[in-house]
């Protein structure tokens, strides 16, 4: 190879090395602009889901949570909330295996929940999805969160129904009375007003029922979602809140 050759061909390796560190460089700042963006998109969009908790927290004392549609906080920063009883559902972490069967839950899904949690407390209800006998149907019936009573008041039918000492019955008038919003607020009020037999299973299982039942919530989930319009991007705060009359006193706090 001539002197000229190789000189040329050295020439054409160096524009290209040349160029693919430009293009690197490039490349590494078109990705730094990203992260800043994102960073700051997501700086205002937990701005927002603080905007929407602190309107929570406003709206409490005058009961007015039942307009939930997405807030605009001004220059495309918006947020949404949501409102959960987790006392509605059934604990997974503190419920007894009777109550889980009765709720629909096989044996060996029964027994393998109970073991797996004497290791290590369920974090999440997708987690149940690796128990043997798996049922997804179940799932909309539990949770991981609360203390682990039921509030008669918000839960569904077959979460009441697997209560000790729930009849059909009992039941059917827990929900009457909640649909024209003149819900039934102690265990006694209901044994009073039930046939003589759902009476005498009520009363045979008193002490569990009051144990495992409140008639109001002791504590609700706050989940507050914020984010720029147009943009992917979204902040998340989940708060667990007491309520008080007056407010709802925040316990525990997270943000992702």
């Amino acid at each position: 190879m001539s002197r000229a050759g190789f000189a040329l061909i050295t020439v054409l390796w160096l524009i290209t090395a040349l160029g693919a560190a430009v293009a690197l460089e490039l490349g590494s700042v078109q990705l730094g602009n990203r992260v800043s963006t994102n960073r700051l998109l997501l700086s205002r969009g937990r701005w927002g889901a603080e905007g929407c908790l602190a309107i929570v927290q406003a709206r409490w004392p005058q009961q007015r949570l039942s307009d939930t549609a997405t807030i605009d906080l001004g220059r495309g920063t918006r947020c949404a909330w949501a409102i959960t009883d987790p006392t509605a559902r059934i604990n997974v972490n503190t419920t007894d295996a009777e109550q889980l069967r009765a709720a629909g839950w096989i044996e060996t899904s029964v027994r393998a929940l109970m073991e797996a949690r004497r290791q290590t407390p369920f974090e999440s209800v997708q987690q149940l999805s690796e128990l043997p006998g798996y049922d997804s149907t179940l799932v909309p019936l539990v949770t991981v969160l609360g203390p682990g009573t039921i509030n008669v008041s918000a839960a569904p039918r077959r979460v009441l129904l697997a209560l000790p000492g729930m009849t059909p019955e009992a039941v059917d008038y827990l929900l009457y009375r909640r649909s024209v919003e003149r819900a039934v607020t102690n265990l006694d009020e209901l044994i009073s007003v039930v046939s003589p037999a759902s009476q005498a299973s009520l009363m045979n299982r008193y002490a569990d029922l009051a144990r495992l039942t409140t008639f109001a919530a002791p504590v609700l989930i706050v989940r507050a979602v914020g984010w720029v319009e147009g943009f992917a991007p979204r902040a998340n705060i989940e708060v667990a809140a007491v309520p008080l009359p007056e407010r709802l006193a925040v316990v525990m706090r997270r943000m992702w």
